[in-house]
């Protein structure tokens, strides 16, 4: 019976141990991932990737077509419409990311009774 109850009271523990341990995992990993710095550089990178893409593209076809900087132009402005468009894109997810997860932590809130 001693047995028992020590080995009931054990996983008992141990589970609650997992659990708090899953909580700072999870808890860690959003605020590392979403830090502010980390996505204000990711969606300069996306712009400026935009831009260094069109300026590639239009500059490669001036030099096929032996033209003056017409292309490299109409797509510097396509390239930077692009990443425009991308940093939408990821502002949107990261609004997204972050109302779920304060919708799960209201409900933790709410299942704890606080």
């Amino acid at each position: 019976m001693a047995k028992l109850d020590q080995k009931s009271k054990k996983d008992a523990l141990s589970e609650r141990l997992d659990a708090l341990k899953k909580d700072k995992e999870q808890e860690h990993l959003v605020d590392d991932h979403y830090s502010q710095a980390h996505l204000a550089w990711r969606m300069v990178i996306e712009l400026v990737a935009g831009l260094a893409i069109g300026f590639g593209i239009g500059w490669g076809l001036d030099y096929l077509f032996n033209s003056q900087p017409l292309f490299m132009i109409i797509f510097i402005l396509l390239g930077l419409a692009a990443g425009i468009n991308v940093m939408l894109k990821t502002a949107k997810e990261i609004g997204k990311d972050k109302a779920l997860s304060e919708e799960s932590l209201n409900k933790e809130d709410n299942k704890l009774g606080r």
